[in-house]
């Protein structure tokens, strides 16, 4: 309605307004009601809508401020209460405080310095409500940010300002035309030194190369011991850097990150085939025995499936650790069980005790009578199952020295004859030694 006339007040708004200043040089209290009662009645007669309406219009022109219970009203409860005929005896009528030309100037230029764009309210008023408006934009969207800490932890730097955004946003609207200054400095400090870089960063390529890096540490840190270690300091470094945008730290890192995963890829290749060819040359072992050659194709296939299973799962793992320690277990744990099977499944099954003929009801057993006149045969003695062997491996054998190395091929004879005694003690136990 006020078009680009924001300024011109029409005839029915300077009369208004001169009966509220009025009132307010000599210390009398307007209310909406008196207002309502004093337009209403001779000479003027208007009626309640149009009294209404210019005392809104002189309030977006911001001529007139409403207050309640010393509260001022704004927007939706400035409309709520001017439509409530019971809230017009205690809405307060007070003349808007004059701005200079000078107090706006400086509002709009901490807009544009502060919002990187221009403000396009001229009125003081209205410029003051658009500045709050901003600000509480900026810190809807600083706020989102703040919310990242767990992946950006540089984030945190923005709780401070958030704060002061907050009570900012919190001030009177006369307060940014009339006590900006003591407050702008730092309003533009914070803007310079935390605001503007978070947001550039966040909307930069430069946030990719982060999360780059921040991925990597998490999915291969555990591989970064075995790596060169300078390379994989740099990528903690910056994730542990509170301001990783300044100079060209980001853009010097990349070529190290692609680096990084290129060894570790790498790695992983060579650590899996000489963990899968551990896991088969154990398995040519197992095929290599004498024991392997008298069992039937279902018995090979059922030892042969824990070596295929072994391999699957160490191609399976992403770190170097997993797969060393899963070739190890399975040479420790898995292997010798196996071998174990293979023993029981190649040992012949005891024959079966002669079952004897049950005696008819009524009829003594026949006496076993001997033609030749020697003694009686006598029955056959049950089969005693041999049990199996136990398998130790060759690292759990231990042997006394009393070196802490070999020197001379005397100390290696003489190791050699006690590493042999000890071992060919395990094997006429009756175990088998794994070596």
């Amino acid at each position: 309605l006020l078009a680009n006339d924001a300024t011109s007040l029409t005839e029915p708004e300077q009369e208004i307004l001169a009966f509220i200043q009025s009132n307010a040089r000599s210390g009398v209290r307007t209310t909406v009601k008196s207002l309502i009662e004093r337009f209403e009645r001779k000479s003027y007669g208007w009626y309640y809508a149009a009294i209404l309406c210019n005392l809104s219009l002189l309030c977006a022109r911001g001529k007139v401020e409403v207050r309640q219970d010393s509260n001022p009203l704004e927007r939706d409860a400035l409309e709520r209460s001017l439509r409530n005929t019971n809230a017009h005896a205690s809405l307060v009528l007070e003349p808007q405080v004059e701005f200079s030309a000078s107090q706006v100037r400086a509002l709009k230029d901490f807009f544009a310095d502060f919002f990187d764009r221009p403000a396009t309210s001229n009125e003081a008023k209205a410029l003051a409500r658009e500045t709050v408006d901003a600000l509480k934009d900026l810190e809807i969207e600083l706020a989102g940010f703040a919310g990242q800490k767990a992946v950006y932890p540089f984030v945190s730097a923005l709780d401070p300002v958030l704060a002061t955004l907050k009570d900012a946003a919190g001030k009177n609207l006369n307060w940014w035309l009339t006590d900006l200054s003591k407050a702008e400095d730092a309003l533009l400090e914070s803007k310079e030194g935390v605001i503007d870089p978070v947001r550039r960063f966040m909307a930069s390529p430069q946030r990719a190369i982060y999360d780059q890096a921040r991925q990597l540490l998490a999915d291969q840190e555990d591989n970064f011991a075995y790596i060169e270690q300078q390379q994989a300091e740099a990528v903690r470094n910056l994730l542990a850097d509170n301001r990783p945008w300044q100079g060209q730290r980001l853009q010097q890192v990349k070529p190290q990150l692609d680096a990084i995963q290129l060894s570790i890829a790498e790695l992983l290749v060579r650590e899996k085939a000489a963990a899968v060819g551990r896991v088969a040359e154990l398995e040519q072992r197992l095929k290599g025995a004498d024991e392997y050659q008298k069992l039937s194709a279902s018995s090979r296939e059922s030892l042969a499936r824990p070596f295929t299973t072994a391999a699957q799962s160490i191609q399976a793992q992403k770190r170097v650790a997993m797969i060393r320690d899963q070739v190890r277990h399975f040479e420790d744990e898995g292997f010798p069980k196996l071998l174990v099977e293979l023993e029981a499944l190649a040992r012949p099954a005891p024959a079966k005790p002669a079952v004897e003929e049950p005696t008819p009801p009524g009829h003594q057993p026949t006496p076993a009578v001997n033609i030749g006149g020697g003694a009686a045969p006598k029955t056959a003695a049950p089969v005693v199952a041999v049990p199996a062997a136990k398998v130790v491996p060759s690292r759990n054998i231990k042997v006394s020295f009393g070196k802490p190395w070999l020197a001379t091929e005397a100390d290696l004879d003489d190791y050699l004859q006690k590493l042999r005694e000890a071992w060919l003690s395990e094997i006429q136990a009756g175990n088998r030694v794994q070596i």
